[in-house]
């Protein structure tokens, strides 16, 4: 018998909180446990309850999310990838998975609608000439409206932007393109999931994972530190970077396939008094400039993202940016959300932020940037980057059809995630879809990719 199961039979375990409120038993039986209320988990617990699966979710946080790679109040959302026509996928089909959810709630009586999660802008993006056929055909072949510059005298003429030499910038203009509210979406999904009849508790801290025959058995505390167990049928994990951890006995390997890692954004706004002092065309600029991806220097450590976080009662728009590839180990999960940016970081943002600005026409100096706000989270991240959304490799070798694993979501998360909850939802009940979009997700996200990689960590055990 293992330490974790002589734990688990040596005290007295109950359910606390809203499980205890509802009168449930201390060993309650689910059809379906989520673990994870962030996009993810949250995405995936509805379509379940959508197809009338009973669901329970268990979230660590409470109702203020106040970590997790889903916490903000904006995302870059765009139709077009370069040469990844996965993406776009993943992007187009989350909006119409979005469009069910808002008109169910509205079937509901909930007043809300597509724009409560999705802020329909111009996304630009920067990058070196060299890339701008590609960029041409990929939009073009996924349907994207779009305007490219590629000579700084294009873009002058087009933009009012200042091209540098050998950069082009392009600019799409499809509807739901522009930034999307992950927060407000857990919000309308967490609603959802209650109206058709799933239970979601908050402060639930799973500690551990055990197969019991043919159920699974699952450990949890709640904020007080009160313990809970329940057992499932089936489980859905979207734990994020504790997905290594959580899994240590079903699926040790996830552990060496799933690496988290610290990533920083920066809160930036022009000073009041700077702000003021921009005449109309410069703040129409400045609007135009957000969101933009940027990968012009061709170097991963001078590309970065950045949007518009909110705007003050001034209309003054507060820029977040942060980089894709501006990494760190972690010391400890718990401790890594409060971790201050160092000033290096804090100079990469305003130098970066600056230099964007006065390209677009913004007459601003470094020292007009002022930084408001700071924040370390935490991407987790597969070799390929690409995410897995799979049923387990049980220790056989085989499918555990039972549990699926969402993971690795590092910075194409919030995009696909409801494409992902539907992924997940139909391999946790042995559906499928014709559409060759899907099909090709599912290839490049599921089980034979996830046993391939199990495979080669069998092959060569010191990666």
């Amino acid at each position: 018998m293992t330490a974790f199961s002589v734990v688990l039979t040596s005290i007295f375990v109950f359910f606390s909180g809203q499980l205890q409120a509802m009168g449930t038993t201390a060993e309650k039986h689910y059809a379906v446990v989520v673990i994870g209320g962030g996009l993810m988990g949250s995405a995936a617990a509805w379509q379940l309850a959508r197809d009338g699966k009973e669901v329970i979710l268990l979230e660590k946080q409470d109702r203020e999310y106040s970590q997790g790679s889903s916490k903000g109040l904006t995302r870059i959302a765009r139709s077009n990838n370069l040469g990844r026509d996965l993406w776009s996928y993943l992007h187009n089909r989350s909006v119409q998975e979005t469009a069910t959810l808002v008109a169910y709630l509205g079937n509901q009586g909930y007043d809300t609608s597509m724009s409560a999660v999705y802020q329909t802008t111009p996304v630009n993006y920067m990058r070196p000439l060299k890339a701008a056929d590609a960029i041409v055909t990929s939009s073009e072949r996924q349907k994207v409206d779009y305007k490219l510059a590629q000579t700084p005298e294009e873009g002058m003429e087009m933009f009012g932007v200042q091209l540098p030499e050998g950069v082009f910038l392009h600019r799409e203009f499809n509807e739901h393109s522009g930034t999307l509210n992950p927060e407000a979406l857990i919000s309308l999904l967490h609603r959802a999931i209650k109206l058709k009849g799933g239970t979601i508790v908050y402060n639930a801290s799973v500690s551990g994972i055990q197969r019991q025959g043919n159920h699974y058995l699952i450990a949890s505390k709640d904020s007080q530190g009160s313990e809970m167990r329940l057992t499932a049928s089936q489980i859905v994990s979207a734990a994020g970077p504790h997905t290594g951890p959580l899994l240590t006995e079903l699926a040790p390997y996830m552990d060496k396939l799933i690496t988290p890692k610290r990533v920083f954004l920066a809160f930036m706004q022009i000073s009041p008094e700077k702000y003021h002092q921009l005449d109309d065309h410069a703040r129409s600029q400045l609007k135009r400039a957000y969101p933009v991806i940027n990968s012009y220097a061709d170097t991963r450590q001078g590309s970065f993202y950045s949007m518009f976080e909110y705007s003050d009662a001034d209309d003054n728009p507060v820029i977040k940016i942060g980089g894709h590839f501006q990494r760190s180990d972690i010391n400890s999960l718990e401790d890594v959300w409060h971790q201050e940016l160092s000033e290096e970081e804090i100079r990469w943002s305003i130098e970066n932020t600056g230099r964007y600005l006065r390209m677009n026409g913004v007459p601003v100096n470094d020292e007009d940037l002022q930084l408001v706000d700071e924040v370390s989270c935490v991407y987790s991240l597969t070799s390929t980057e690409v995410p897995i959304v799979s049923q387990l490799v049980a220790p056989s070798g085989e499918m555990d059809s039972n549990f699926v694993v969402m993971a690795g979501m590092s910075g194409v998360g919030a995009k696909g995630a409801m494409t992902y909850g539907r992924i997940a939802a139909n391999l946790l009940q042995g559906k499928s879809e014709s559409d060759p979009g899907y099909l090709e997700a599912v290839k490049a996200v599921g089980f034979t990719r996830l046993k391939e990689d199990v495979d080669q960590l069998q092959v060569s055990p010191e990666k």
